[in-house]
C-alpha cells in the first residue's frame, strides 16, 4: 500500500493546561495509520501564541520519542513569513503532486508559502483543513466562535480560491477538503468511554483529562468533540464519510468570522469538498483503533 506523504500544520496545545488537545489527538491518529507518512510538522498560532505552541509541540515530540522535522510558523497574520512557510513552499516544489497538507490551526503559514512560491497550491496533492461554519452553531446554551479560518481571512481566501474541486484534473490549484464545524459535531466521545477504552492511568487519558473537565465545567456536557481528528480522517479514511461539495462565496469579510456561505447566483465562489461522517459508531471505532496503534507505536 502506497503511503500518503503529509505535512501537518497545527496549533498544538496538547500538554498545556486548560487548552485544547485535538491537534495532538490528530497527530496520534496519523501515527496509528500505517499508510500515513508524516514528512514534517509546522507550528502555527491559534489555540495559543506561536511561542507556546512551538515550545509545547517540541516537548510533546520529545516525550513521544518522535523524530520528525519541526518548523516554527508565523506569529500573527501581519507577517506570514516564517521558517515553516519557506519549508512548505520548498517541500511542495521539490515533490509536486506528492504532498498533502493537513492544516488544523490558523492558515497563515500557507499564505506565507504562497508568497514564497506563487504556484505553491498547485504543487500540493491536496489540502485538508478543520474550520469554518456553514451556519451558526448553538451549543448547550451558548454559541461556539470559529477560530481556525477566521484568524487570517486573507489566508483562508487564498486557500479556498485555490481549490480546483470540480475542475479538470490538471487545473491550477489543488483540491481543498474542509472539515467544517457542522461536520465535526457528530465526532463525540465521553470521558467514560475514554476511560473504558484506554484505562484511567494511560498516557492519552491523562493528557486529555483536563479537556473533559473544562467542557464539563463550561458547557455542563459530558462529551468532547475531536475536531481536528475529523480532518485527518477525511484524508486517511475517506470511506468513513459521505461525499459532498460546497460552493463557497469568496468574501474576506465572511471569512473573518469563519463563515463559509453557500454561494448565491452572481457571487464569486470556489468549490471545496465537505464530507460528512456516515456512521458515528463506526467512525469512533476506527478512531479509537488508530489511537491504540499510535500508542503502541510510541510505546506509551
Amino acid at each position: 500500500m502506497s503511503q500518503k506523504r503529509i505535512i501537518i500544520d497545527f496549533d498544538n496545545t496538547m500538554g498545556v493546561e486548560g487548552k485544547d488537545v485535538d491537534d495532538g489527538l490528530a497527530l496520534l491518529y496519523l501515527l496509528g495509520c500505517p499508510d500515513a507518512k508524516i514528512e514534517a510538522i509546522c507550528t502555527t498560532y491559534g489555540n495559543s501564541t506561536i511561542d507556546v505552541v512551538h515550545t509545547n509541540t517540541s516537548a510533546m515530540l520529545a516525550e513521544m520519542g518522535l523524530d520528525v522535522p519541526l518548523y516554527k510558523g508565523a506569529a500573527t497574520a501581519d507577517d506570514p513569513t516564517s521558517e515553516a512557510a519557506y519549508y512548505l513552499a520548498h517541500a511542495a516544489a521539490e515533490a509536486p503532486g506528492e504532498l498533502f497538507v493537513l492544516a488544523t490551526g490558523s492558515l497563515t503559514n500557507l499564505r506565507g508559502a504562497l508568497q514564497a512560491d506563487p504556484i505553491f497550491f498547485s504543487n500540493l496533492a491536496g489540502a485538508y483543513i478543520m474550520g469554518g461554519y456553514t451556519q451558526s452553531l448553538p451549543f448547550h446554551g451558548s454559541f461556539i466562535d470559529e477560530l481556525n479560518t477566521s484568524c487570517d481571512p486573507d489566508a483562508t481566501y487564498d486557500l479556498i480560491s485555490a481549490s480546483n474541486v470540480g475542475q479538470p484534473y490538471d487545473a491550477p490549484g489543488c483540491p481543498v477538503t474542509v472539515a467544517t464545524a457542522q461536520a465535526c459535531m457528530p465526532a463525540t466521545f465521553s470521558r467514560a468511554s475514554f476511560d473504558a477504552e484506554f484505562g484511567t492511568t494511560s498516557w492519552i487519558t491523562r493528557a486529555c483529562s483536563h479537556w473533559f473537565t473544562n467542557i464539563e465545567e463550561h458547557f455542563n456536557w459530558p462529551h468532547a468533540v475531536c475536531w481536528d481528528v475529523v480532518a485527518a480522517a477525511m484524508l486517511m479514511q475517506p470511506g468513513l464519510f459521505n461525499a459532498g461539495t460546497l460552493d463557497v462565496t469568496l468574501y474576506r469579510r465572511y471569512f473573518s468570522v469563519g463563515y463559509f456561505e453557500r454561494a448565491v447566483e452572481g457571487a464569486p465562489f470556489a468549490t471545496v469538498n465537505v464530507p460528512t461522517i456516515a456512521d458515528h459508531d463506526q467512525f469512533m471505532g476506527e478512531i479509537f483503533a488508530a489511537w491504540h496503534r499510535g500508542l503502541d507505536r510510541l510505546g506509551l
